[in-house]
């Protein structure tokens, strides 16, 4: 089998894959743009990325320790619209590797197939919580050993930002849920921060004392709030929509 040469590395045919720095190696190979020229002695791989910059090719190799992560990224997190939230993803690896990130993000729960974002590098990550919505996040982090590669992908995390949102009072039981003008949709079972104050919410979208239960007044924190009529009112109709639901 004729040896190929990849930007100076040197690997044996199809026992050999090429990863761009600072992608993921599954998808890594769809993005390459190669010129292949045989020059009777070896192949030759030009590489250039889409947009046609030079990028440096590694050898990806399993005999390289694939990164651990050192706490699972998986759950979900809800932030109210320009909230502060950061998501942590550190690794490590057992033959002492240098570890570098990328993080991506999917409008579907899955850690493939996501967009890369650029310039999010680091172990941890801090979303944009400009727009109101659901987005699931993950990270690939890439152990480099003398030019050889290996990789692991890290779980999913969830992030909803509440946007377009006001506190309404239930007549009938004195409690204030935070609820979304345009489906009625309201964060439950979850705890967020909202105007400097952090707030717990019951299954039923209540804001709670954590340690009591009990209903919360959120007027007591400057926060403006209406009032249902009835029981019949939107925020008791609307006990049906999760906080899952995207804005």
């Amino acid at each position: 089998m004729k040896a190929l040469k990849i930007s100076g590395i040197l690997a044996a045919g199809i026992s050999t894959a090429m990863l761009l720095a600072g992608c993921s190696f599954s998808g890594g190979m769809n993005r390459l743009v190669g010129t292949v020229t045989d020059t009777g002695k070896e192949t030759v791989v030009s590489a250039s990325s889409e947009e046609g910059t030079p990028v440096q090719a590694l050898s990806f190799n399993t005999d390289v320790a694939a990164p651990a992560f050192k706490s699972d990224l998986s759950g979900s997190t809800d932030v109210a619209v320009n909230g502060k939230t950061t998501l942590s993803a550190k690794a490590s690896a057992s033959d002492g590797g240098k570890i570098t990130y990328q993080w991506y993000s999917n409008n579907v729960d899955s850690n493939g197939g996501g967009t890369k974002i650029p310039g999010a590098t680091s172990a941890d990550y801090t979303p944009d919580t400009s727009e109101g919505g659901t987005t699931y996040y993950y990270v690939v982090a890439i152990n480099t050993v003398k030019g050889q590669v290996n990789e692991t992908t890290s779980s999913t995390h969830s992030v909803t930002v509440w946007a377009n949102m006001y506190w309404q009072r239930n007549a009938d039981n004195g409690g204030y849920q935070y609820l979304n003008h345009d489906d009625g949709s309201y964060p439950s079972n979850t705890s967020m921060e909202i105007d400097g104050v952090t707030y717990t919410f019951n299954d039923s979208g209540f804001a709670v004392d954590p340690d009591t239960g009990d209903y919360v007044d959120v007027t007591q924190f400057g926060e403006n709030a209406s009032e249902s009529s009835s029981s019949n009112s939107s925020a008791s109709a609307n006990d049906a929509v999760q906080s899952s639901s995207a804005q």
